[in-house]
């Protein structure tokens, strides 16, 4: 009976050895997979940080070209363009050529 017992003693060790380990098993997973995890969160904020700064300068550069637009659009801006492309002239002015 001593023998039975004693298998039986050992069998629970085992167990428990076995159960030990699962549990630390376990808990290194899931370390590592928060650390993992916190690791690629942090990166998509970075990214997401680097997106929207480049979504503001975009925004600034979209509203600078749409107010460039209103410009070349209005009278001014056709006569300032006329002036300097193709050459126009008002009545009143004086063409003054320059050449090498």
């Amino acid at each position: 009976m001593e023998a039975g017992n004693e298998k039986g003693r050992r069998f629970k060790l085992a167990v428990r050895l076995i159960c030990i380990v699962l549990v630390l098993g376990l808990a290194a997973f899931i370390a590592t997979q928060l650390y993992f995890q916190h690791k690629k969160l942090a990166e998509i904020r970075s990214e997401t940080a680097r997106l929207r700064q480049q979504i503001e300068e975009l925004t600034r550069e979209k509203e600078r070209l749409e107010s460039n637009l209103e410009y070349v659009k209005s009278p001014e801006g056709l006569l300032q363009y006329a002036r300097e492309y193709l050459g126009y002239t008002l009545p009143d002015d004086v063409r003054i050529d320059v050449t090498d």
